[in-house]
């Protein structure tokens, strides 16, 4: 859903910016990008943008008081592993720590989201929900596409973003994304039906003017935790988990030196980026900081 984008956008510039001056830029001008958001989606007033900027800037210094340590912690560690070899156990320790890192930043984003919400007005209610009925037509129409379309695109997607990372792929690194995203399952039509329960209890909790914590919980529940997975979902989760970990490994075996120097600067302009934005640089401690292979 759109407004995901929303909750999540410092967490998304983390991973699709680099450089210093870029990463600062984006940063330091989030709260205007978050309010211009938040305002065309939900088609806000005046007095309930005025009411959520305390929140909105309690949040964003949260972020650069807590978060950020942990983000520069998570590409510190990332640097060594890559550094070290991405077999199973390094790959598998470094998705928990995305997977902390997820979550961290979805508890956040709920806390900053909630307030926003139930200062809704009924008229703004309906048009959320016929928001939300748009975006699962379009979630259908995509979904009714062959399967050999949706693996063909799911597999560009991860060469784009695979090559942002290393530089460009060689055939034999494209046929290895191919083959293992297509061994991923295809759960398109299982998660539309999981999100649009979802949202569809979020319109029912906001039409009976649920309270700030009650939302909080609703969204930290769904988006940062996942709750209420049917076991197919949860299963499903576990395989493109598995998948993953042995996309990074054969990827790691096939890199050449350039591509592996590209990756490790990469991640270490990440990692001095995000302590270079702290106005008291640290790194948190990181789950499996020193992983091995």
């Amino acid at each position: 859903m759109r407004f995901r984008s929303l909750l999540v956008f410092v967490l998304l510039v983390s991973f699709t910016v680099t450089g210093c001056s870029r990463i600062s830029i984006l940063y330091r001008t989030a709260d205007l990008f978050i309010e211009q958001y938040a305002d065309d989606y939900l088609s806000l007033d005046g007095n309930q943008l005025a009411s959520w900027n305390p929140a909105l800037a309690d949040a964003l210094s949260r972020h650069r008081r807590e978060e950020l340590p942990h983000l520069a912690a998570f590409f510190d560690g990332f640097l060594r592993a890559a550094r070290e070899g991405l077999g199973t156990a390094n790959t598998t320790c470094l998705m928990d720590a995305f997977e902390a890192l997820y979550r961290r930043h979805f508890r956040l984003a709920s806390g900053l989201a909630a307030p926003l919400l139930v200062s809704l007005r009924p008229r703004q209610i309906r048009a959320l929900e016929r928001k939300f009925a748009e975006d699962a037509r379009d979630a259908a129409n995509k979904s009714r596409s062959p399967l050999a379309h949706r693996l063909r695109k799911r597999a560009e997607r991860w060469s784009e973003s695979v090559a942002w990372w290393i530089g460009p792929l060689s055939a034999e690194q494209r046929r290895i994304i191919r083959e293992v995203t297509a061994a991923m399952p295809d759960t398109t039509v299982d998660w539309a039906a999981y999100r649009g329960d979802r949202q569809a209890g979020l319109i029912r909790l906001l039409d009976d003017r649920a309270g700030e914590s009650r939302i909080r919980r609703y969204l930290t529940d769904w988006l940062a935790y996942h709750r209420e997975l049917t076991p197919p979902l949860r299963k499903a989760r576990q395989e493109v988990r598995r998948q993953l970990v042995r996309l990074f490994t054969r990827l790691d075996a096939s890199f050449s030196r350039t591509q592996r120097t590209h990756f490790e600067d990469r991640l270490a302009n990440l990692r001095d980026d995000f302590m270079q934005i702290q106005k008291a640089p640290r790194m948190a401690p990181l789950r499996c900081a020193r992983p091995g292979r």
